[in-house]
Parts: structure tokens; C-alpha cells; sequence
């Protein structure tokens, strides 16, 4: 479906009927990549998963990407579809866009998952990091840069067809607004607001994640009040798609006591 939003054209999947779960994929993905949460959740929530501006299906807009403008074209979709307080979870930059939307209209969120993400990317990741990924895609094809992206992103063990489907995925990016994504997630940081952010919080990190390690996720822990951390297994960055069955199972028992008519049927 498609929604007009701040001026653009943003593409999203909304399924079911229950509480409100609103699904942020990562830089480079589309929504198409939380299909395993959307078919499992679906049931007994009411599911939304978009195309960030700049990625898939939706439209790419004027203004450079930024977080604020994410969680801005967020905001505006939710409440056109009339949903004012929703359980939020975000996939590395969507955890971003998670921590961004938790310091400045925390209220909006009963609870934040924040998967394979970081509050802020540290040296030399933030910095020499930061020059090489743009130098890869100004000389790099995107196809190129895809594979990079798979060799590091998922498994070794994953199958086949996981990682064909995430070297597809990204190979698709525009270069501009991948670009321009690019920057406003490895400049991001959340540092100062995470003692602010009180709302129930799971963090999931997979088994053998490279691109947002287990420090990354420890970091967070220690910074965000009662924060609860958890490891798919078997998985690297791509948890979701990985081990979507643990990774399933982990957001419905954290979800449980916030929605125990929703999640307990899940669980059986």
C-alpha cells in the first residue's frame, strides 16, 4: 500500500488486527524483510511494516536522509492510520530510528525492541568506517557492494537462499539515499538520551554479529534502565531472517506481559 507522507510516497504492509507493532528494517533493506515476523505476528497483532523513504518501494524525497526525518515520515504514517502508542521494533539503523523516536516522542512507544543495533558507532567504525563505506559505493556497483555486505551481514552457515535474498535486496539500493543513509547512521548517537529512556526494552543481538556486536548490545544494556538482552543463535547480523523462529519467539515473550492475550496464544 501506498501512503502520501511528508510530501512522499511511502510504500508499507499493514496486517491483522490487535495491538499495534511497527516493524524498521535496516539501511539498505525494505519491508519484505520482516515477512517471517509479519506472517508469525499477524495473528494476533495489528502489523505495520514500511519502506523507509529512500528504500524499496517508497519514494526518495529532496531533504538529505536523517534520523529525525525517518522518525518524522514514521510518526506521520502512524498517525494517518490512526495508531497514537504502538510496540516499536527496529533492525540496526530501525534501531536508530527506534532510539530517535524513544528521545524526543517517547511517548508514542509502549515498549522498544532494538535488534542488532547501536546507540552510537564508535572508532573506528564512526569515523575511518564511515570513509570507507562511502568510497565503496561511489566506486563500487551496488552488486558489488551487496555481496560485501553478505560476506560480513550473514552467517557462514546460513543457507543459500538467505543469502541470495540479502544480496538482492541491497543490490537494488539507489546509490543517492544509500548514500545519504549511510552517513546519518554512522554519525548517529544516542548517548545522551539513554538514561532518559524508560519504556520496556529488549535487545537482540545474533550469535556471530560482526557489524553490531555483542559489545554493541552489552553497551546498551548497561545504558538503558532495565533493559533486558538476549542472543539469537545460530545467526549474525541478519537474525530476523536467520532465526526467525527464535527471534520470534524472543520478542513474543518479551511482548507477554504487556499483551498476554496477544502473545500467549503465539507461544503455545
Amino acid at each position: 500500500m501506498l501512503a502520501t507522507v511528508n510530501g512522499i510516497e511511502l510504500y508499507y504492509e499493514g496486517r491483522g488486527k490487535g495491538p499495534a507493532l511497527v516493524f524498521f528494517h535496516g539501511l539498505g533493506e525494505n519491508s519484505n524483510s520482516w515477512k517471517y515476523q509479519m506472517e508469525f505476528f499477524e495473528k494476533t497483532f495489528r502489523v505495520i511494516a514500511m519502506d523507509l523513504r529512500g528504500h524499496g518501494k517508497s519514494a526518495d524525497g529532496e531533504e538529505p536522509i536523517t534520523m529525525t526525518l525517518f522518525a518524522d515520515d514514521v510518526l506521520a504514517l502512524l498517525e494517518g492510520l490512526g495508531i497514537k502508542k504502538a510496540h516499536f521494533v527496529g533492525h540496526s539503523m530501525g534501531g536508530l530510528i527506534n532510539q530517535e523516536i524513544a528521545a524526543h516522542h517517547g511517548s508514542s512507544m509502549q515498549t522498544m525492541v532494538l535488534s542488532d543495533a547501536a546507540g552510537f558507532y564508535p572508532p573506528p567504525f564512526g569515523t575511518t568506517g564511515l570513509e570507507e563505506r562511502l568510497r565503496r559505493i561511489d566506486t563500487m556497483s551496488m552488486d558489488d557492494v551487496a555481496q560485501a555486505i553478505v560476506d560480513v551481514a550473514c552467517c557462514p552457515t546460513a543457507p543459500a537462499a538467505i543469502k541470495a535474498e540479502v544480496k538482492e535486496m541491497f543490490a537494488a539500493n539507489r546509490k543517492v539515499p544509500y548514500r545519504q543513509a549511510t552517513i546519518a547512521t554512522l554519525k548517529a548517537d544516542y548517548r545522551p538520551y539513554h538514561s532518559q529512556m524508560t519504556m520496556p526494552t529488549l535487545l537482540l543481538v545474533g550469535q556471530y554479529d560482526q557489524t553490531t556486536p555483542l559489545s554493541y548490545a552489552q553497551f546498551l544494556n548497561a545504558a538503558i534502565p532495565g533493559s533486558k538482552l538476549q542472543i539469537i543463535p545460530g545467526a549474525a547480523h541478519m537474525t530476523k531472517l536467520e532465526n526467525p523462529t527464535a527471534y520470534n519467539r524472543a520478542v513474543a515473550e518479551f511482548l507477554a506481559p504487556f499483551e498476554p492475550e496477544a502473545s500467549l496464544p503465539l507461544l503455545r
